[in-house]
Formats: structure tokens, sequence, C-alpha cells
């Protein structure tokens, strides 16, 4: 009898489970309706919504929920002035996300000329330039670059806000980095 209960058992647990497993609460309808979405991030949040059980447009429905709540905090005296704050310092960030190198362009020059003081040679052969106005430049690289104490350079901007040094009146020049 006993060889025949196990078997039964599990024929009777998996003709139970199997249904639940499949049925798990996702709606198969609103699965097909996220199909239909042809924006990657959308079509994904829709996913995620129909998973967790929220409505497809529970995102908006959050975003709609918060701004009611940004004028109930208005209300409050005590709550509201380090609330909203911090809520302007991140939407001002979120203004200037990507254009920090920009603004730093905008206020700067383009190239630098300056005469050099000092020359060092680091371990790997990279130049450590000494500029008159103080700053210090450190080649990127091992390029053969002849530099002494005296000659005029100039710093210009490159490409991915990094910078290229070269003698005045010569066209080689080296990438460096300011240190100083």
């Amino acid at each position: 009898m006993n060889k025949y209960l196990v078997p039964a058992s599990l024929i009777l647990l998996t003709t139970v489970a199997v249904p639940a497993i499949a049925n798990n609460g996702v709606n198969v309808q609103a699965l097909k309706a996220c199909s239909m979405i042809e924006n990657d991030f959308r079509r994904l949040l829709c996913y995620d919504n129909v998973v967790a059980g929220e409505p497809i447009d529970a995102q908006r429905q959050k975003s709609k929920g918060e701004g009611k709540g940004k004028n109930k905090e208005k209300n409050l005296p005590e709550q509201a002035a380090p609330r909203a704050s911090a809520a302007t310092a991140a939407e001002h960030k979120a203004d200037d996300f990507g254009l920090e190198h920009k603004q730093i362009e905008e206020n700067s020059a383009d190239e630098l000329v300056a005469k050099v003081t000092k020359v060092k040679e680091a371990p790997y052969g990279e130049l450590i330039i000494t500029l008159d106005n103080g700053q210090v430049w450190r080649q990127q690289g091992a390029e053969s670059f002849i530099l002494k104490s005296g000659d005029t350079v100039v710093i210009s901007r490159a490409m991915f806000n990094s910078f290229l040094l070269k003698k005045q009146g010569l066209n080689k020049s080296i990438r460096v980095k300011r240190t100083d």
C-alpha cells in the first residue's frame, strides 16, 4: 500500500500545483498590451507594473500623486522649507546634468600661454612641468618631448575635457593633465 501512496500523492500535488504556478496572478491580457508598446523603457515599466500587480499606468499615477503631495507639503510651514529646498536643489542638479563641462568651457579660456620654470621626470619617463603661474602639469603617456626651463608653452583644450601642451612655434604636442 505504501508503494502506491507516494506516487499517488505526487500526482495529486502536481495536478494541484501546476495550475497555481501557471496562474500566479499575472494578467495575461495586460502582458499582451505591454508587448504593443514600442518604447523600450515604457514597455519595461509596463511589464514591471503588471508583474507587481499594479495598473499598467502606475508610474503616471505615482507622479500625479507626488505633485499633489508637494502642494500639501507647502501648506505645512515646518516641513516645507527643508523639503522644498531639497526639491529645488535636486531639480537644479537635474537641469544642469551633462552641462558641467560646457559651463566650465564658457567661463574659461581655450588656451594658456606660459613659461616653464621647472621640468622634472617621473619614474616612467613622463614630464612634470611647473609653469610661471604656479600650475603643475603632468604628461599623460611617455612620448619623447624635449622641454627646458624658460621655454614658452601653449596649453590648449582638446576633446573630452583633456589638454594638449606644445612648445610655442612647434607642431608636436603631448597630452597633459593638471595636477596642482
